[in-house]
């Protein structure tokens, strides 16, 4: 099933900020966002968009990419969703101190005799934007693959879809909260999703058990 994947958790490398007052540093003002990089012709990183509708020109900052370099190799002509930790400046172009894959993934019902698997994990945030559901997830694992995913469980009354996290722990020892950043694009599901639809999401986690958000298009 092509909604369900094989996952292991990379481990995101944020900045922390530190002031030197011998040398009177400021860190800069950045913002961390869930984006869209855009990939040219030569698999250069070319435009950064947001969801808010704005794209930027960009570029990663040379600390990046010297601490990067092994990892700043992308397919020609690609989009990939993204959270990046990005600056602003005077010149509109996005100076990028670090950035992160997001899992995309469109769901798809299950086929005939597929189980359908809800092992716990924490729902830290969930929302719409950029034409995608959103979510930050934390998982509790230690070293071993999740197998995860979104299923399409959408209930033959209901007007608009409904959309469950798919997660098999494999068999790994809960152990470290690891963090899933996760967007399902929409775009697939123009012809069926209208305007006033409900768009429902289901999970199940340690803390309230099976729960669902809902948002209204």
């Amino acid at each position: 099933m092509k909604s369900i994947k094989y996952l292991i958790f990379p481990i995101l490398a944020l900045l922390c900020s530190c002031e030197d007052a011998a040398n009177d540093y400021r860190y800069p003002s950045v913002v961390t966002d869930f984006a869209s990089l855009i990939i040219d012709a030569e698999g250069q990183p070319e435009q950064l968009s947001l969801d808010n509708g704005h794209t930027y020109p960009m570029s990663f900052t040379e600390e990046y990419r010297e601490s990067h370099s092994s990892q700043l190799a992308y397919r020609p002509d690609t989009v990939y969703r993204v959270i990046s930790i990005y600056e602003l400046r005077a010149d509109s172009v996005a100076y990028v101190y670090s950035i992160g894959k997001v899992e995309s993934i469109v769901p798809s019902p299950l086929r005939k005799g597929e189980e359908l698997l809800r092992d716990p994990s924490y729902l830290q945030s969930c929302w719409l934007s950029g034409g995608y559901l959103n979510m930050v997830i934390e998982l509790k694992a230690l070293n071993d693959m999740h197998r995860i995913g979104f299923v399409d469980t959408t209930p033959e009354s209901m007007q608009g879809k409904e959309f469950t996290f798919y997660h098999d722990a494999n068999g790994d020892i809960e152990s470290y909260r690891r963090k899933l950043y996760a967007s399902i694009p929409l775009a697939p599901f123009t012809g069926v999703l209208q305007q006033g639809d409900t768009l429902r999401f289901v999970i199940n986690t340690y803390d309230e058990g099976l729960i669902q958000r809902e948002f209204v298009l």
